[in-house]
């Protein structure tokens, strides 16, 4: 049997959609549909019928889906040991990682669907982010956790050197259109509901936000090790916000089928240990 047949399959089968399918495997949707006849016709039943405006596995592909799941993350795993690993990686640590040689780092998606769908589809090989999943497809370790913190322009004419709650509400605010658990992120962090902010401009980069920062009088925000490397570029002042909120926790994510992979495991402790080892650099 054509192996190819199998692969095409079960990106069908995980999409439960030709038209995703073809999108994960670079081919046509005809040359998708086309290969799962190719394999009805050699398994000798139907594996996937009409269900609303999108497919549905039978029985016999459900049956057949188990038994080729494991076969094949091998398979797939052989082919990629000589292939540039992939990381989707949080923009706030990004600098501590991006030199390593042998990995290519890709700031992570505003949505964290969308890393979790990148990594099943093997678009990057594992992610860092403060992203979590429930789903038994992924391994969540948790590396290390950081408080985030406030920061200003050095000269700000009313901020001098502390920031008081009420200054906090009363100032600008940059905020970050990044997601977690479909909440913003200082919603994401908070111990309890917060005062509305006096939001004035929206990012969806860090960077970003520091560089607007340290060019006008509203307040950004910022993990401890990002701000700590920063300001003295940008001549930025960093506070404490004035809030209760929890740390920001960084968490490696990827797929089961990884981990015992003696290439991907050796990726995984590298980059634990450069940024456990340098996070408040």
């Amino acid at each position: 049997m054509d192996l190819n047949l199998l692969s095409t399959f079960n990106a069908v089968y995980r999409h439960r959609s030709i038209t995703l399918a073809s999108e994960e495997l670079g081919l046509t949707q005809p040359a998708v549909s086309a290969a799962l006849k190719r394999l009805e016709a050699v398994v000798g039943k139907a594996l996937f019928v009409r269900s609303g405006r999108g497919i549905a596995p039978t029985g016999a592909a459900v049956s057949l889906a188990d038994k080729i799941e494991t076969p094949l993350a091998i398979l797939e795993t052989i082919e990629k040991k000589q292939e540039i690993t992939k990381v989707y990686c949080a923009e706030s640590l990004m600098h501590l990682v991006c030199d390593l040689p042998g990995l290519s780092f890709i700031e992570a998606p505003l949505s964290e669907s969308q890393i979790l769908a990148d990594i099943d589809s093997q678009k990057v090989h594992l992610a860092i982010d403060f992203a979590t999943s429930k789903s038994q497809s992924h391994i969540v370790e948790d590396i290390f956790n950081e408080p985030a913190v406030c920061v200003c322009r050095k000269d700000h004419p009313e901020i001098g050197d502390s920031l008081s709650y009420e200054q906090y509400f009363e100032m600008g605010h940059i905020a970050l259109k990044i997601r977690r658990n479909q909440v913003n992120m200082m919603d994401f962090l908070a111990e309890k509901p917060i005062t509305s902010r006096n939001i004035k401009a929206e990012t969806g980069s860090v960077s970003s936000m520091l560089s607007l920062t340290a060019t006008t009088n509203l307040l950004g925000a910022s993990t401890l090790s990002l701000a700590n490397h920063m300001a003295p570029m940008l001549n930025l002042k960093v506070f404490d916000i004035p809030l209760e909120l929890r740390n920001v926790h960084y968490r490696m994510i990827y797929h089961r089928r990884f981990i015992n992979d003696t290439d991907h495991q050796h990726v995984r402790d590298t980059l634990r240990s450069v940024i456990q080892n340098n996070q408040y650099q």
